[in-house]
Protein backbone atom coordinates (compact mmCIF):
# COMPACT_ATOMS: atom_id res chain seq x y z
CA UNK A 1 0.00 0.00 0.00
CA UNK A 2 1.36 3.21 -1.41
CA UNK A 3 0.60 6.26 0.82
CA UNK A 4 2.95 8.93 -0.36
CA UNK A 5 4.11 9.25 -3.59
CA UNK A 6 6.42 11.63 -4.62
CA UNK A 7 7.40 12.98 -8.34
CA UNK A 8 8.57 15.85 -10.40
CA UNK A 9 7.40 17.61 -13.64
CA UNK A 10 9.58 16.04 -17.01
CA UNK A 11 11.75 19.30 -16.86
CA UNK A 12 13.12 18.26 -13.39
CA UNK A 13 12.88 14.33 -13.64
CA UNK A 14 14.74 13.61 -16.30
CA UNK A 15 18.65 12.46 -16.90
CA UNK A 16 19.29 15.30 -19.55
CA UNK A 17 20.62 12.11 -21.70
CA UNK A 18 23.22 12.61 -19.12
CA UNK A 19 24.41 15.41 -20.04
CA UNK A 20 23.05 17.91 -17.03
CA UNK A 21 23.79 21.07 -19.59
CA UNK A 22 21.06 20.21 -21.75
CA UNK A 23 18.64 21.06 -19.06
CA UNK A 24 19.31 24.22 -19.41
CA UNK A 25 17.48 24.58 -22.62
CA UNK A 26 13.95 23.63 -21.00
CA UNK A 27 14.51 27.31 -19.40
CA UNK A 28 13.32 28.52 -23.72
CA UNK A 29 9.98 29.47 -24.37
CA UNK A 30 8.65 26.04 -25.21
CA UNK A 31 7.20 27.57 -28.63
CA UNK A 32 11.37 27.07 -29.37
CA UNK A 33 11.51 23.93 -28.45
CA UNK A 34 10.34 21.05 -30.68
CA UNK A 35 8.70 18.07 -29.02
CA UNK A 36 10.75 16.02 -30.10
CA UNK A 37 13.95 17.71 -29.27
CA UNK A 38 12.53 18.51 -25.50
CA UNK A 39 11.32 14.32 -24.89
CA UNK A 40 14.13 12.64 -26.59
CA UNK A 41 16.91 14.75 -26.69
CA UNK A 42 16.93 17.34 -23.75
CA UNK A 43 14.37 15.46 -21.24
CA UNK A 44 14.06 11.54 -21.93
CA UNK A 45 11.89 10.11 -19.71
CA UNK A 46 13.35 8.38 -16.93
CA UNK A 47 12.61 4.44 -16.48
CA UNK A 48 10.59 2.79 -13.67
CA UNK A 49 10.12 -0.87 -12.74
CA UNK A 50 6.99 -2.82 -12.75
CA UNK A 51 5.53 -1.26 -9.70
CA UNK A 52 6.16 2.31 -11.09
CA UNK A 53 8.91 3.01 -8.74
CA UNK A 54 11.86 5.07 -10.39
CA UNK A 55 15.13 2.80 -11.01
CA UNK A 56 17.08 6.49 -10.29
CA UNK A 57 15.60 9.76 -9.39
CA UNK A 58 16.45 13.43 -9.08
CA UNK A 59 19.26 13.81 -6.02
CA UNK A 60 16.94 16.06 -3.97
CA UNK A 61 13.47 13.27 -4.01
CA UNK A 62 15.87 10.79 -2.79
CA UNK A 63 17.09 12.88 -0.06
CA UNK A 64 13.28 13.08 0.48
CA UNK A 65 12.34 9.59 0.52
CA UNK A 66 15.94 8.96 2.83
CA UNK A 67 14.21 11.43 5.32
CA UNK A 68 10.54 9.42 5.53
CA UNK A 69 12.68 6.23 5.73
CA UNK A 70 14.94 7.72 8.80
CA UNK A 71 11.47 8.98 10.58
CA UNK A 72 9.84 5.56 10.19
CA UNK A 73 7.70 5.56 7.17
CA UNK A 74 8.66 1.71 5.22
CA UNK A 75 9.79 1.41 2.13
CA UNK A 76 6.29 0.13 1.32
CA UNK A 77 4.86 3.43 2.01
CA UNK A 78 6.96 5.56 -0.20
CA UNK A 79 7.47 5.54 -3.63
CA UNK A 80 9.25 7.89 -6.07
CA UNK A 81 7.88 7.81 -9.55
CA UNK A 82 8.49 9.88 -12.91
CA UNK A 83 5.29 11.84 -13.92
CA UNK A 84 4.24 9.20 -16.74
CA UNK A 85 3.49 6.83 -14.25
CA UNK A 86 1.86 8.66 -11.71
CA UNK A 87 -1.29 7.02 -12.72
CA UNK A 88 -0.14 3.72 -12.29
CA UNK A 89 1.08 4.30 -8.41
CA UNK A 90 -2.11 6.89 -7.43
CA UNK A 91 -5.09 5.11 -5.95
CA UNK A 92 -7.54 5.10 -2.95
CA UNK A 93 -4.66 4.10 -0.42
CA UNK A 94 -2.12 6.97 -1.76
CA UNK A 95 -2.48 9.72 1.46
CA UNK A 96 0.41 12.41 0.35
CA UNK A 97 1.27 13.35 -2.57
CA UNK A 98 4.43 15.69 -3.19
CA UNK A 99 6.26 17.34 -5.90
CA UNK A 100 9.90 18.86 -6.15
CA UNK A 101 9.64 22.12 -8.22
CA UNK A 102 12.47 23.63 -9.87
CA UNK A 103 11.44 26.08 -12.03
CA UNK A 104 7.61 26.10 -11.79
CA UNK A 105 6.25 29.33 -13.23
CA UNK A 106 9.75 30.35 -15.50
CA UNK A 107 11.09 32.67 -13.34
CA UNK A 108 14.55 31.47 -12.36
CA UNK A 109 17.64 33.22 -13.57
CA UNK A 110 18.03 31.53 -16.85
CA UNK A 111 14.29 30.66 -17.72
CA UNK A 112 13.45 34.65 -17.07
CA UNK A 113 16.93 35.27 -19.08
CA UNK A 114 16.00 33.70 -22.02
CA UNK A 115 12.21 33.62 -22.05
CA UNK A 116 13.05 38.10 -21.91
CA UNK A 117 15.44 37.47 -24.62
CA UNK A 118 13.46 35.82 -26.69
CA UNK A 119 10.42 37.46 -26.59
CA UNK A 120 8.28 35.82 -23.78
CA UNK A 121 6.12 33.07 -23.81
CA UNK A 122 5.81 30.22 -20.85
CA UNK A 123 9.38 27.70 -20.48
CA UNK A 124 8.99 24.34 -20.84
CA UNK A 125 9.69 24.05 -17.18
CA UNK A 126 6.74 26.01 -16.67
CA UNK A 127 4.41 24.38 -19.27
CA UNK A 128 5.98 20.72 -17.92
CA UNK A 129 5.05 22.16 -14.16
CA UNK A 130 1.26 23.28 -15.01
CA UNK A 131 0.62 20.01 -17.48
CA UNK A 132 1.90 17.78 -14.51
CA UNK A 133 -0.49 19.73 -12.02
CA UNK A 134 -3.42 19.49 -14.26
CA UNK A 135 -2.54 15.58 -14.06
CA UNK A 136 -2.48 15.73 -10.24
CA UNK A 137 -5.30 17.89 -9.46
CA UNK A 138 -7.92 15.64 -11.84
CA UNK A 139 -6.14 12.48 -9.72
CA UNK A 140 -6.27 14.43 -6.16
CA UNK A 141 -10.52 15.06 -7.38
CA UNK A 142 -10.98 10.79 -7.87
CA UNK A 143 -8.88 10.00 -4.54
CA UNK A 144 -9.45 12.86 -2.28
CA UNK A 145 -5.34 13.04 -0.84
CA UNK A 146 -3.18 15.85 0.21
CA UNK A 147 -0.33 18.08 -2.05
CA UNK A 148 2.48 19.20 -0.73
CA UNK A 149 5.46 21.05 -3.48
CA UNK A 150 8.54 21.84 -2.33
CA UNK A 151 12.00 22.63 -3.48
CA UNK A 152 13.82 25.72 -4.94
CA UNK A 153 11.50 26.52 -6.78
CA UNK A 154 8.68 27.10 -4.13
CA UNK A 155 8.86 30.61 -4.05
CA UNK A 156 7.55 31.17 -7.56
CA UNK A 157 4.29 29.28 -6.45
CA UNK A 158 3.47 32.23 -3.71
CA UNK A 159 -0.53 33.19 -3.70
CA UNK A 160 -0.76 30.47 -6.63
CA UNK A 161 -1.76 27.75 -4.04
CA UNK A 162 -5.25 27.51 -5.07
CA UNK A 163 -5.31 28.27 -8.77
CA UNK A 164 -2.88 24.83 -8.49
CA UNK A 165 -4.69 23.31 -5.37
CA UNK A 166 -1.52 23.11 -3.30
CA UNK A 167 -2.44 22.18 0.44
CA UNK A 168 1.11 22.86 1.87
CA UNK A 169 3.82 25.12 0.34
CA UNK A 170 7.20 24.01 1.81
CA UNK A 171 9.92 26.85 1.66
CA UNK A 172 13.40 26.02 2.71
CA UNK A 173 15.29 22.48 3.78
CA UNK A 174 12.86 19.72 4.08
CA UNK A 175 14.62 16.76 5.40
CA UNK A 176 13.48 17.74 9.31
CA UNK A 177 10.48 19.34 8.24
CA UNK A 178 8.70 17.56 5.56
CA UNK A 179 8.10 14.02 7.52
CA UNK A 180 6.80 15.91 9.83
CA UNK A 181 3.99 17.38 7.85
CA UNK A 182 3.21 14.38 6.55
CA UNK A 183 2.83 12.82 9.81
CA UNK A 184 0.39 15.47 10.89
CA UNK A 185 -1.59 15.33 7.18
CA UNK A 186 -1.96 11.43 7.50
CA UNK A 187 -3.50 11.93 11.34
CA UNK A 188 -5.80 14.63 9.77
CA UNK A 189 -4.15 17.38 11.74
CA UNK A 190 -3.93 21.15 11.05
CA UNK A 191 -0.66 22.40 8.95
CA UNK A 192 -0.10 26.24 7.82
CA UNK A 193 -0.20 26.39 4.10
CA UNK A 194 2.75 27.69 3.94
CA UNK A 195 5.85 26.02 5.99
CA UNK A 196 9.44 27.34 6.28
CA UNK A 197 11.79 24.02 6.78
CA UNK A 198 14.26 24.18 9.81
CA UNK A 199 17.86 24.01 8.97
CA UNK A 200 19.12 20.49 9.31
CA UNK A 201 22.07 19.30 11.40
CA UNK A 202 24.65 17.59 9.56
CA UNK A 203 23.84 14.20 11.75
CA UNK A 204 20.10 14.30 10.01
CA UNK A 205 20.88 14.62 6.50
CA UNK A 206 19.74 11.07 5.75
CA UNK A 207 22.23 9.46 3.38
CA UNK A 208 19.60 8.29 -0.05
CA UNK A 209 18.34 5.27 -0.82
CA UNK A 210 17.38 5.32 -4.43
CA UNK A 211 20.14 6.16 -6.62
CA UNK A 212 20.32 9.80 -8.18
CA UNK A 213 20.59 10.87 -11.42
CA UNK A 214 23.94 11.60 -13.44
CA UNK A 215 25.30 10.73 -10.00
CA UNK A 216 24.81 13.74 -8.25
CA UNK A 217 26.17 13.59 -4.74
CA UNK A 218 25.89 16.73 -2.37
CA UNK A 219 29.25 17.54 -0.73
CA UNK A 220 28.70 21.44 0.99
CA UNK A 221 25.26 23.02 1.52
CA UNK A 222 24.65 26.60 1.60
CA UNK A 223 27.30 29.19 1.39
CA UNK A 224 28.68 31.54 3.80
CA UNK A 225 30.05 34.15 1.21
CA UNK A 226 26.43 36.35 1.57
CA UNK A 227 26.13 37.42 -2.16
CA UNK A 228 22.91 39.32 -1.50
CA UNK A 229 21.00 38.35 -4.70
CA UNK A 230 21.27 34.60 -4.00
CA UNK A 231 19.14 32.26 -1.89
CA UNK A 232 21.51 29.48 -0.88
CA UNK A 233 23.90 32.10 1.01
CA UNK A 234 20.86 32.32 3.43
CA UNK A 235 21.54 28.58 4.13
CA UNK A 236 23.84 27.62 6.69
CA UNK A 237 27.02 26.30 5.30
CA UNK A 238 28.13 22.55 5.95
CA UNK A 239 30.27 20.31 4.54
CA UNK A 240 28.56 16.85 4.57
CA UNK A 241 30.74 14.12 5.94
CA UNK A 242 33.23 11.68 4.07
CA UNK A 243 31.99 8.48 4.91
CA UNK A 244 28.49 9.86 4.21
CA UNK A 245 29.32 10.76 0.37
CA UNK A 246 31.35 7.88 -0.40
CA UNK A 247 28.27 5.76 0.77
CA UNK A 248 25.84 7.90 -1.45
CA UNK A 249 29.04 7.87 -4.32
CA UNK A 250 28.56 3.65 -4.13
CA UNK A 251 25.16 3.59 -3.78
CA UNK A 252 25.08 4.92 -7.26
CA UNK A 253 28.22 2.99 -8.92
CA UNK A 254 26.37 0.17 -7.34
CA UNK A 255 23.50 0.89 -9.82
CA UNK A 256 25.40 1.26 -12.76
CA UNK A 257 25.83 5.30 -12.95
CA UNK A 258 29.03 5.84 -14.78
CA UNK A 259 29.82 9.31 -13.60
CA UNK A 260 30.21 11.13 -10.22
CA UNK A 261 29.80 14.96 -9.97
CA UNK A 262 29.49 16.87 -6.55
CA UNK A 263 26.51 19.30 -5.94
CA UNK A 264 27.94 22.04 -4.56
CA UNK A 265 28.20 25.94 -4.45
CA UNK A 266 32.35 26.21 -4.22
CA UNK A 267 34.18 22.44 -4.42
CA UNK A 268 36.58 24.46 -3.13
CA UNK A 269 34.79 25.56 0.17
CA UNK A 270 34.37 21.65 0.80
CA UNK A 271 35.50 20.94 4.85
CA UNK A 272 36.19 24.69 5.79
CA UNK A 273 35.29 26.94 8.32
CA UNK A 274 33.49 29.88 6.78
CA UNK A 275 36.07 31.02 4.45
CA UNK A 276 38.97 29.51 6.63
CA UNK A 277 40.36 26.86 3.67
CA UNK A 278 40.53 23.09 4.17
CA UNK A 279 43.20 21.77 1.65
CA UNK A 280 43.54 18.27 3.48
CA UNK A 281 39.70 17.96 3.37
CA UNK A 282 39.66 18.88 -0.54
CA UNK A 283 42.12 16.28 -0.74
CA UNK A 284 40.79 13.65 0.45
CA UNK A 285 37.35 13.99 -0.86
CA UNK A 286 38.75 13.61 -4.36
CA UNK A 287 41.25 11.35 -3.88
CA UNK A 288 38.90 8.90 -1.59
CA UNK A 289 36.19 9.21 -4.45
CA UNK A 290 38.37 8.47 -7.09
CA UNK A 291 39.89 5.29 -5.79
CA UNK A 292 36.30 4.56 -5.09
CA UNK A 293 34.75 4.98 -8.60
CA UNK A 294 38.17 3.22 -10.05
CA UNK A 295 36.66 0.14 -8.34
CA UNK A 296 34.25 0.41 -10.19
CA UNK A 297 35.67 0.87 -13.22
CA UNK A 298 34.83 4.36 -13.85
CA UNK A 299 37.14 6.26 -15.77
CA UNK A 300 34.94 9.65 -16.65
CA UNK A 301 36.56 12.11 -14.56
CA UNK A 302 34.61 13.57 -11.15
CA UNK A 303 33.19 16.49 -11.87
CA UNK A 304 31.33 19.29 -9.83
CA UNK A 305 29.01 21.93 -10.39
CA UNK A 306 30.33 25.14 -8.92
CA UNK A 307 33.70 26.76 -7.96
CA UNK A 308 34.13 30.47 -6.93
CA UNK A 309 37.37 32.09 -9.06
CA UNK A 310 38.65 34.11 -5.75
CA UNK A 311 38.71 30.20 -4.06
CA UNK A 312 40.47 28.54 -7.04
CA UNK A 313 43.42 31.09 -7.66
CA UNK A 314 43.67 30.99 -3.76
CA UNK A 315 43.86 27.27 -3.73
CA UNK A 316 46.44 27.11 -6.79
CA UNK A 317 47.77 23.72 -5.75
CA UNK A 318 44.24 22.69 -4.58
CA UNK A 319 43.17 23.27 -8.94
CA UNK A 320 46.48 21.51 -10.08
CA UNK A 321 45.76 18.74 -7.42
CA UNK A 322 42.29 17.96 -8.56
CA UNK A 323 43.34 17.96 -12.02
CA UNK A 324 46.04 15.10 -11.71
CA UNK A 325 43.57 13.37 -9.89
CA UNK A 326 40.38 13.63 -12.19
CA UNK A 327 42.72 13.04 -14.82
CA UNK A 328 41.23 16.65 -16.84
CA UNK A 329 42.69 17.30 -20.20
CA UNK A 330 42.40 19.19 -23.27
CA UNK A 331 39.88 16.03 -24.58
CA UNK A 332 38.36 15.34 -20.62
CA UNK A 333 37.81 19.03 -19.76
CA UNK A 334 35.06 20.61 -16.56
CA UNK A 335 32.62 22.46 -16.83
CA UNK A 336 32.02 24.30 -13.34
CA UNK A 337 29.66 26.80 -13.19
CA UNK A 338 31.11 30.27 -11.48
CA UNK A 339 29.86 33.87 -10.89
CA UNK A 340 31.23 36.69 -12.80
CA UNK A 341 28.46 38.89 -11.36
CA UNK A 342 29.89 42.20 -12.78
CA UNK A 343 33.16 43.93 -13.62
CA UNK A 344 32.39 46.99 -11.59
CA UNK A 345 34.33 46.89 -7.98
CA UNK A 346 31.51 49.44 -6.61
CA UNK A 347 28.64 46.79 -7.72
CA UNK A 348 30.96 43.98 -6.37
CA UNK A 349 31.10 45.91 -3.02
CA UNK A 350 27.44 46.87 -2.43
CA UNK A 351 26.28 43.34 -3.89
CA UNK A 352 28.37 40.31 -3.39
CA UNK A 353 31.71 41.98 -1.37
CA UNK A 354 32.19 38.21 0.40
CA UNK A 355 32.96 36.68 -3.35
CA UNK A 356 36.38 38.31 -3.68
CA UNK A 357 37.86 37.31 -0.43
CA UNK A 358 40.45 36.86 0.50
CA UNK A 359 40.81 39.99 -1.61
CA UNK A 360 38.91 43.08 -1.70
CA UNK A 361 36.13 44.14 -3.97
CA UNK A 362 38.45 46.67 -6.17
CA UNK A 363 40.38 43.72 -6.86
CA UNK A 364 37.65 41.95 -8.31
CA UNK A 365 38.35 42.11 -12.45
CA UNK A 366 42.46 41.20 -11.17
CA UNK A 367 40.75 38.09 -9.49
CA UNK A 368 38.88 37.05 -12.83
CA UNK A 369 41.63 37.70 -15.27
CA UNK A 370 43.68 35.61 -13.45
CA UNK A 371 41.65 32.64 -12.28
CA UNK A 372 40.84 32.02 -15.45
CA UNK A 373 44.12 31.85 -16.76
CA UNK A 374 44.56 29.54 -14.06
CA UNK A 375 41.50 27.35 -14.89
CA UNK A 376 42.16 27.35 -18.57
CA UNK A 377 45.73 26.10 -17.88
CA UNK A 378 44.36 23.20 -16.13
CA UNK A 379 41.12 22.58 -18.52
CA UNK A 380 38.45 24.23 -16.29
CA UNK A 381 36.06 25.39 -18.63
CA UNK A 382 33.91 27.63 -16.58
CA UNK A 383 30.34 29.00 -17.14
CA UNK A 384 30.79 32.63 -16.12
CA UNK A 385 26.96 34.47 -15.48
CA UNK A 386 27.10 37.69 -14.92
CA UNK A 387 24.17 39.74 -14.08
CA UNK A 388 22.25 42.01 -15.78
CA UNK A 389 20.23 44.93 -13.67
CA UNK A 390 21.43 45.61 -10.22
CA UNK A 391 18.72 48.31 -8.98
CA UNK A 392 21.63 50.79 -9.16
CA UNK A 393 24.00 50.32 -11.68
CA UNK A 394 24.56 53.09 -13.92
CA UNK A 395 26.30 52.86 -17.72
CA UNK A 396 29.78 52.92 -16.24
CA UNK A 397 29.34 50.13 -14.30
CA UNK A 398 27.94 48.25 -17.42
CA UNK A 399 30.99 49.45 -19.56
CA UNK A 400 33.03 48.09 -17.06
CA UNK A 401 31.64 44.68 -17.17
CA UNK A 402 31.56 44.86 -20.91
CA UNK A 403 35.43 45.64 -20.82
CA UNK A 404 36.37 42.82 -18.27
CA UNK A 405 34.29 40.46 -21.03
CA UNK A 406 36.49 41.76 -23.62
CA UNK A 407 39.80 41.56 -21.72
CA UNK A 408 38.18 37.48 -21.26
CA UNK A 409 37.92 36.95 -24.85
CA UNK A 410 41.03 39.07 -25.98
CA UNK A 411 42.63 36.72 -24.06
CA UNK A 412 41.83 33.20 -25.35
CA UNK A 413 39.15 32.84 -22.51
CA UNK A 414 37.68 28.92 -22.70
CA UNK A 415 34.53 29.42 -21.30
CA UNK A 416 31.40 30.49 -21.39
CA UNK A 417 30.41 34.52 -20.36
CA UNK A 418 26.70 34.42 -19.71
CA UNK A 419 24.30 37.25 -19.31
CA UNK A 420 21.35 36.67 -16.63
CA UNK A 421 18.92 39.33 -15.72
CA UNK A 422 18.72 40.08 -11.97
CA UNK A 423 15.88 38.31 -10.02
CA UNK A 424 14.45 39.10 -6.51
CA UNK A 425 14.95 35.19 -6.23
CA UNK A 426 12.61 33.97 -2.83
CA UNK A 427 14.99 33.44 0.10
CA UNK A 428 17.52 35.96 -0.83
CA UNK A 429 17.99 39.33 0.45
CA UNK A 430 16.79 40.81 -2.72
CA UNK A 431 13.44 39.33 -1.83
CA UNK A 432 10.48 41.20 -2.19
CA UNK A 433 12.39 44.50 -2.64
CA UNK A 434 13.31 44.41 -6.45
CA UNK A 435 11.39 43.36 -9.47
CA UNK A 436 12.19 41.13 -12.46
CA UNK A 437 14.47 42.87 -15.02
CA UNK A 438 13.08 43.48 -18.19
CA UNK A 439 14.51 44.77 -21.06
CA UNK A 440 12.52 48.43 -20.89
CA UNK A 441 14.63 51.23 -19.40
CA UNK A 442 17.94 49.47 -19.77
CA UNK A 443 21.11 52.01 -20.65
CA UNK A 444 22.32 51.16 -24.19
CA UNK A 445 25.89 50.02 -22.31
CA UNK A 446 23.48 47.21 -20.50
CA UNK A 447 22.63 45.88 -24.23
CA UNK A 448 26.09 46.18 -25.06
CA UNK A 449 27.51 44.05 -21.98
CA UNK A 450 24.80 41.03 -23.35
CA UNK A 451 25.99 41.04 -26.71
CA UNK A 452 29.60 41.27 -25.69
CA UNK A 453 29.28 37.92 -23.63
CA UNK A 454 26.79 36.23 -25.92
CA UNK A 455 29.23 36.35 -28.95
CA UNK A 456 31.93 35.25 -26.73
CA UNK A 457 29.60 32.14 -25.56
CA UNK A 458 28.49 31.27 -29.20
CA UNK A 459 32.10 31.20 -30.31
CA UNK A 460 32.96 29.03 -27.67
CA UNK A 461 30.12 26.72 -27.43
CA UNK A 462 31.00 25.91 -31.17
CA UNK A 463 34.70 24.71 -30.01
CA UNK A 464 33.93 22.77 -27.54
CA UNK A 465 30.02 21.34 -28.10
CA UNK A 466 31.37 17.79 -29.10
CA UNK A 467 32.96 17.58 -25.87
CA UNK A 468 30.13 18.49 -23.54
CA UNK A 469 27.86 15.89 -25.18
CA UNK A 470 30.13 12.84 -25.45
CA UNK A 471 28.49 11.06 -22.88
CA UNK A 472 25.13 10.79 -24.73
CA UNK A 473 25.49 6.80 -25.28
CA UNK A 474 23.47 6.58 -28.12
CA UNK A 475 24.30 7.23 -31.97
CA UNK A 476 21.35 8.45 -33.13
CA UNK A 477 20.97 10.93 -30.13
CA UNK A 478 24.34 11.81 -30.78
CA UNK A 479 23.58 13.09 -34.50
CA UNK A 480 20.76 14.61 -33.37
CA UNK A 481 21.87 16.30 -30.96
CA UNK A 482 24.80 17.47 -32.88
CA UNK A 483 22.74 18.76 -35.28
CA UNK A 484 19.92 20.58 -32.89
CA UNK A 485 23.10 22.73 -31.67
CA UNK A 486 24.48 23.91 -34.54
CA UNK A 487 20.93 24.85 -35.61
CA UNK A 488 20.63 26.26 -32.05
CA UNK A 489 24.01 28.01 -32.59
CA UNK A 490 23.00 29.80 -36.03
CA UNK A 491 19.94 31.15 -34.08
CA UNK A 492 22.14 32.89 -31.85
CA UNK A 493 24.20 34.15 -33.95
CA UNK A 494 21.07 35.77 -35.86
CA UNK A 495 19.65 37.16 -33.13
CA UNK A 496 22.39 38.79 -32.11
CA UNK A 497 22.84 40.49 -35.56
CA UNK A 498 19.04 41.57 -35.24
CA UNK A 499 19.65 42.92 -31.45
CA UNK A 500 22.64 45.36 -32.87
CA UNK A 501 20.35 46.36 -36.31
CA UNK A 502 17.10 46.46 -34.51
CA UNK A 503 16.58 45.68 -30.49
CA UNK A 504 12.82 46.52 -31.00
CA UNK A 505 12.87 43.38 -33.00
CA UNK A 506 12.94 41.34 -29.65
CA UNK A 507 9.00 42.40 -28.59
CA UNK A 508 7.78 42.80 -31.77
CA UNK A 509 9.17 39.69 -33.87
CA UNK A 510 10.05 37.72 -31.78
CA UNK A 511 6.92 36.44 -29.99
CA UNK A 512 6.24 35.43 -33.45
CA UNK A 513 8.32 32.21 -33.64
CA UNK A 514 7.00 29.11 -33.05
CA UNK A 515 8.54 25.33 -33.72
CA UNK A 516 6.90 23.56 -31.03
CA UNK A 517 5.62 21.31 -33.95
CA UNK A 518 7.12 19.27 -37.02
CA UNK A 519 4.65 21.17 -39.35
CA UNK A 520 6.20 24.25 -38.62
CA UNK A 521 9.47 22.99 -38.78
CA UNK A 522 9.25 21.67 -42.24
CA UNK A 523 9.36 25.23 -43.94
CA UNK A 524 12.49 26.53 -41.75
CA UNK A 525 14.16 22.96 -42.24
CA UNK A 526 13.54 23.42 -46.35
CA UNK A 527 14.68 27.23 -45.85
CA UNK A 528 17.76 26.45 -44.02
CA UNK A 529 18.25 23.34 -46.80
CA UNK A 530 18.17 26.16 -49.73
CA UNK A 531 20.42 28.34 -47.80
CA UNK A 532 22.48 25.63 -47.03
CA UNK A 533 22.60 24.31 -50.95
CA UNK A 534 22.82 27.88 -52.06
CA UNK A 535 26.42 28.41 -49.94
CA UNK A 536 27.83 25.27 -51.48
CA UNK A 537 27.24 26.23 -54.81
CA UNK A 538 28.88 29.32 -54.29
CA UNK A 539 31.51 28.09 -53.05
CA UNK A 540 31.82 25.41 -56.35
CA UNK A 541 31.48 28.49 -58.62
CA UNK A 542 34.21 30.55 -56.71
CA UNK A 543 36.40 27.37 -57.10
CA UNK A 544 35.83 26.59 -61.29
Amino acid sequence: MVRIVLTADRAVFTDYNATDALGFGLCLPYRLVPDFVEYKILAPPIPAGESGRALYAPYALSKIEASLLANGFSREDVVITPPEHIRRVIDRDTEVVALHVLDPQGLAPVSWTLRTLSGGGATCTQYEFERLIAEVLRLKDKYGFKLVVGGPGAWQLRGLLDKFGIDVLLEGEGELTFPLIVKKLLNNEEVPRVVHGDPVPISKIPIISTPSRNGLVQVTRGCPRRCKFCNPTMWAFRSIPLNDILAEVELNLRAGSKQVCFVTEDVMLYGSHGLKFNEDAIKKLFASVKLLASKYGVKSPIGFSHVTPSSALALKDMVKYITEVCGYSEYNPCFPQAGLESGSPRLVAKYFNGKPYPWKARDWPWIIIESSKLLNEHHWYPCYTYIIGFPDADPGDYVRTAELLEELHYMGFKGWTFPLLLIPMGGSMLDGKVKHTTLEGLPEEAIDAILVGSVHSVRFTKYIYRKIISNVKSPLAYTVISRSIKLALEAMENWIYLIKKDPEAITRDFPKVNIRSVRSIIPIALRSAVCSYGKLMRKVTRSL
